[in-house]
């Protein structure tokens, strides 16, 4: 007899529980199908509101007595869960006997470990534990916020993300033995992290070749590993089409291709204007004036009539009288209905090519009456950055500061990449970014705001360009027109110049043309304009042409100033203030620079009793004259005449205090 649908069964496994052991194998027991919590249980509102998964594992199996074969089986989703914040998803984790925490590893199995990280565990690292301590070389790379790493001791494993990094060099101490002692200087790390630790990770102590091997409860040290995006884990769900398809139809649009697989933040918000593209071609006008012309509408498709302007238009300046309406140019490439007859759903133009097409339900064709400012595409200077994304940076908001070149209005474009396609945003010149996600631009400050449709495949960019807010770039001449200036700017070899001793040659159209040091830290002569800056040797100049092709800028100059290397005898007072006189009065306004090291504490104990280490560090300070007899941004005086001088070299800070316990064991 044949098999029907009937005979067909989704089978139990053997513990349908959400405890690690849950799943298993396969049972002879049926869900009975349409019956209330058949595999699930109900959903609490704390669960709603907070957050949960359950995983329950079935089979498919054919209940009959018939021994005919079952030529092919499928599983599908059919209803979408009634509740927007509940979703349903299929996988596979091809094994007959896996239980819970296995198909776990399989969801949390997107990174997977790869290399051994740049740095190790410092000490014990105990469970409950919401920060860790380790310890790497300086020229290492620091962990970054966002990345994620595997902490392995053993059977326990735990991946961790880095919520926060706190960095400082330690000098530590090594025996090697009858009284041989190295010192060698490490970074310290105090990593943050997203989740208490769920395990003991035991950790080495410091050894010039890293940590020991093991610690000093001879426990074997633990291993932190890199890890590295692998989502190959492929899942199944269901989305609502967003269209209405048909028989031989090629394409199908649905609302989404994304479904929550863990509970998780489903708001971010973006935040602008903090200290922190594709058009290169805008339209502007060619007249002043506007001029009123007559169009012909021609069929394009059922519904569809298009005609043209012969050239461009201006943004805003159209005004279409067609089929007895009147309709008017908001400068978002659409026209609106304002008075008469309301015949079309929607007339579009193209500023740049001055095309407009007509849409209604019956074609339009016929003649109407267009009034408009005419105008011209330009190619403007554009341009182009890119915010990386990696797993640390990976979201569905992000922001820009583009302060330092307002983008024009109506060239801002956003790129990027979902699932191995790239996806824009486009600014409709607004301040309105559409297209795949929503966002703002505040053409005033340079802040924009972006929000995605689709989260951004990782290792790949979100690409922007635009056309800054320059005058320069674009000009109307009506005479002769205006070169553009050639701006230099070079440093010397040398630190302290000598005043008045700069000479700068150019060679311009076979001649010789030179700048002058006017001692005054200004340059000027045939060849153009230009500044220096004694102390630092940055020169800037404004040339009148372009250097000759194969030709050098020759800079001559004379060195200044006195490099003071021996320590100076005077100790700092109860302020920090360190008092002397600089040889080689009298000295140059503006021209003074001294150098100095403090040391600090990282850590310190906060008993008198014995300590297992002192964190030292040291920090370098640079004080500058401003020309005045003051320090810039230090408290001090100097006095250019005879060279004596006060400064602060000292200062409170803050460092970390450590506690020593003492345990007692009586014997």
């Amino acid at each position: 007899m044949t098999i029907t649908v009937n005979d067909v069964k989704i089978l139990k496994s053997q513990r349908l529980t959400d405890e690690n052991d849950g799943g298993g194998r396969a049972t002879g027991d049926a869900v009975v199908d349409g019956e209330v919590n058949n595999l699930f249980p109900d959903i609490s509102r704390l669960d709603r509101t907070l957050g949960r998964i359950a995983l329950r594992k079935v089979f498919a199996g054919v209940l009959t007595e018939n021994a005919d074969a079952y030529l092919g089986a499928h599983s599908i989703v059919t209803k979408a869960p009634a509740d927007p914040r509940v979703a349903v998803l299929l996988f596979n984790s091809n094994s007959q006997t896996d239980e819970r925490s296995d198909a776990r590893s399989v969801i949390e199995g997107y990174v997977v470990p790869s290399t051994v990280a740049q740095f190790e565990l410092l000490g014990d690292q105990y469970a409950g534990q919401r920060a860790i301590t380790g310890i790497q070389r300086q020229e290492a790379r620091v962990p970054e916020v966002g990345d994620v790493f595997q902490l392995t001791s053993g059977a326990n494993s735990q991946y961790v993300r880095v919520q926060a990094v706190e960095a400082a060099l330690e000098e530590f101490v090594y025996d090697y033995g009858n009284g041989n002692f190295v010192n060698f200087t490490r970074r310290r790390l105090s990593i943050t992290i997203t989740a208490p630790l769920n395990f003991k990770f035991p950790g080495g102590q410091a050894v010039p070749g890293g940590t020991s091997a093991t610690n000093l409860a001879s426990e074997p040290k633990s291993v932190v590993l890199a890890t590295q995006v692998a989502d190959s884990a492929r899942y199944y769900g269901i989305s609502p089409l967003a269209a209405a398809i048909t028989a031989g139809d090629m394409t199908v649009n649905v609302d989404s291709v994304y479904s929550q697989l863990v509970p998780s933040a489903v708001k971010e918000s973006a935040l602008t204007d903090q200290l922190g593209g594709a058009r290169k071609r805008y339209v502007v006008p060619a007249s002043p004036t506007t001029r009123t012309v007559t169009l012909q509408f021609a069929q394009v498709t059922a519904g569809q009539s298009r005609s043209f302007i012969t050239h461009g238009a201006a943004l805003g300046s159209l005004s279409l009288s067609i089929n007895g309406g009147v309709y008017a140019d908001e400068g978002q490439g659409e026209l609106t209905w304002r008075s008469g007859a309301n015949n079309f759903t929607r007339i579009t133009v193209d500023y740049e090519t001055g095309e407009i097409n007509a849409y209604r339900s019956s074609t339009y064709t016929g003649s109407a009456s267009l009034t408009y400012q005419p105008a011209a595409a330009v190619t403007g200077e554009s341009v182009t950055g890119e915010i990386e994304v990696v797993l640390a940076t990976r979201g569905f908001a992000y922001t820009l500061n583009l302060a330092e070149a307002k983008p024009r209005p109506g060239t801002l474009s956003i790129s990027f990449m979902a699932l191995g396609k790239w996806y824009e945003l486009r600014d409709l010149g607004n301040g309105e970014l559409s297209g795949e996600g929503s966002g703002t631009v505040d053409f005033a400050t340079g802040a924009v705001s972006i929000s995605l449709n689709a989260l951004p495949d990782v290792n790949t960019s979100l690409v922007y360009t635009y056309v800054c807010q320059i005058d320069d770039n674009l000009q109307t001449h009506t005479g002769a027109g205006t070169a553009p200036q050639i701006r230099v700017e070079h440093q010397l070899p040398h630190e302290g110049v000598e005043p008045g001793s700069v000479v700068v040659t150019v060679l311009q159209g076979g001649v010789s043309q030179t700048l002058l040091d006017q001692g005054d830290g200004t340059l000027t002569g045939a060849a153009g304009t230009g500044t220096v800056v004694y102390l630092t040797g940055t020169v800037r100049l404004e040339l009148a042409s372009t250097p000759d092709q194969g030709s050098s800028i020759v800079f001559d100059y004379s060195r200044g100033g006195v490099d003071v290397d021996t320590p100076l005898t005077a100790a700092p007072d109860s302020g920090g203030i360190v008092s002397g006189v600089i040889p080689g009065a009298p000295l140059q306004p503006g021209s003074v620079n001294i150098r100095w090291q403090s040391t600090r504490k990282s850590l310190v104990p906060s008993g008198t009793g014995d300590s297992t280490y002192s964190g030292v560090q040291l920090v370098d300070y640079e004080a500058n004259d401003d020309g005045v007899g003051n320090w810039i941004g230090f408290i001090g005086s100097i006095n250019y005449t005879t060279g004596a001088f006060s400064l602060q070299v000292e200062q409170l800070y803050d460092y970390v205090e450590h506690e020593v316990q003492y345990n007692m064991t009586e014997v």
